[in-house]
């Protein structure tokens, strides 16, 4: 067979199947064989050597929020930041008051265009008339993931148009989503009802510290709703997806369900931050540590890698927003939430993870590739190195050390959490569809090629009234 690139040299890391020395052959954007090495000179354009270094399948980011920095120019300098990182297939949320037709097609046009990697999208029904568009949304857009705040109660989500919901409408919610196979809801943890007394007493102390944010959404204010949130996907046959989880009390209400009700599928994300900062990080100014919910304690970092290690964590996922430090001065109660981290994933991960804690290489691929593509729907086509998938991949360098200053991730955020940092163990080369979008670090890949990857959900059997599914195409 022809190919129209070979990957030579390399230990290729499977998911689920171990590490092997073999050669990948890719011939139209797709891995289309498996080739034992040193069998010769390959029939191909191009070879790659990849020089004895380990192969992994392309990262999938379960959670962007590209267009909350730049505008929709953000598709182009976040994609480019994730592709640095090894990430190939981000997902990115639609957050709105209005209707999400504009704002998916103003979306699509502009990644089309702009983004460097392929990429799906999650939407946020936060109003009665989002409920009543999903079933459209899932065929039309091919749309199977939602998110619902539990945050955005009272005036909370004001700043991005949403009014406040109650739990009537997470039910409704969580029953519509269970009505379809294939379609997956996720979840933002938090009793925000709870926190405006919290924060309220914080403020009133004279408090302006990133531990006081911590203190105005502890843990247990996130394993609240957590616990609540399982519940009701069991009631309404709902699997549920808890994003960025970032506490060892919510690994325990996750372990605890999962062994109570062993038939509900209860999917687990947390963040590289989550990984690797606390609330006493000594970051300047202190405000660029703001996120929802907070950094939390050392003990819980060290839970995180314990449900790293043993399972109990699905998915890594960034929670990616590139707004600029001028967005992030002022009161920790008045600056923005949110920093990068999309192309942190997998240096945090062999740094911290495979170097510091044995977590092994096939298991970063599953928390990485493989789960991700699963829970989401891309599955086969992405998340493996597989004959049929397609030919995204990352050649890492396990002793590489850099320093994370923003130059390095290059996102349109003009700082990092890693700036100072040393992390060993990066991607050398990442490969989008059979193309070499980075290579040391400098983007050698054109714009234009990126797909949208929609996915395909069918209703359950005895739900009436359900539309046909969208096509599962580019």
């Amino acid at each position: 067979m022809h190919f129209d690139t070979v990957i030579a040299n390399g230990q290729v890391v499977f998911p689920r199947q171990g590490i092997h020395r073999v050669d990948l052959g890719v011939k139209d954007g797709r891995i289309a064989a498996v080739l034992d090495p040193g069998i010769g000179p390959h029939d191909a354009a191009t070879v790659v050597d990849a020089g004895g270094r380990h192969v992994l399948p392309g990262l999938i980011d379960p959670h962007t929020h590209f267009g909350l920095a730049a505008g929709l120019a953000d598709w182009e300098t976040e994609s480019r930041a994730a592709a640095v990182g090894g990430v190939t297939t981000v997902l990115s949320f639609l957050m709105s008051g209005e209707p999400y037709d504009e704002d998916y097609r103003r979306t699509r046009e502009a990644a089309d265009r702009l983004s460097y990697v392929d990429y799906g999208l999650h939407v946020c029904p936060c109003t009665p008339k989002h409920l009543e568009d999903m079933p459209r949304y899932m065929s039309e857009y091919g749309i199977s993931s939602y998110k619902y705040f539990t945050s955005f109660r009272g005036s909370e989500g004001h700043y991005l148009g949403i009014q406040g919901t109650d739990d009537s409408y997470l039910y409704r919610y969580l029953r519509l989503v269970g009505r379809y196979d294939g379609a997956i809801a996720c979840l933002h943890t938090e009793n925000i009802e709870v926190v405006w007394t919290l924060r309220k007493e914080l403020q009133d102390a004279g408090r302006d510290d990133l531990p006081a944010w911590d203190e105005s959404r502890p843990d247990w204010v996130e394993a609240d709703c957590v616990h609540r949130g399982i519940l009701f996907a069991r009631q309404t046959g709902t699997p549920l997806y808890i994003v960025h989880l970032s506490a060892a009390l919510c690994l325990d209400e996750v372990r605890s369900a999962r062994r109570r009700w062993p038939d509900v599928p209860v999917y687990v994300e947390t963040c590289p931050h989550f990984l690797t900062h606390t609330s006493e990080s000594p970051l300047r100014p202190h405000t660029l540590g703001k996120i929802n919910p907070p950094l939390r304690h050392a003990h819980d970092v060290e839970a995180l890698w314990g449900g790293l290690l043993d399972g109990t964590v699905d998915t890594i996922g960034s929670d990616h927003v590139a707004r600029r430090k001028e967005k992030k001065v002022g009161s920790i109660w008045t600056s923005a939430a949110g920093f990068p981290g999309s192309g942190a994933i997998l240096p945090v991960l062999l740094s911290e993870g495979f170097h510091k804690r044995g977590l092994a290489l096939e298991r970063i691929v599953e928390l990485t590739s493989y789960n991700p593509a699963r829970i989401f729907g891309l599955y086969p086509r992405k998340g493996s190195l597989a004959v049929g998938a397609d030919a995204d991949l990352v050649i890492v360098d396990l002793e590489l050390t850099k320093v994370g200053d923003p130059a390095v991730f290059q996102s349109y955020a003009d700082y990092s959490l890693y700036d100072g940092r040393t992390l060993r163990g990066w991607p050398v080369l990442t490969v989008v569809r059979g193309e070499v979008v980075v290579q040391d670090g400098q983007v050698v890949g054109c714009q234009g090629r990126a797909r949208y990857l929609p996915r395909a959900v069918r209703p359950k059997a005895g739900a009436p009234g359900r539309p046909q599914p969208v096509a599962a195409s580019a």
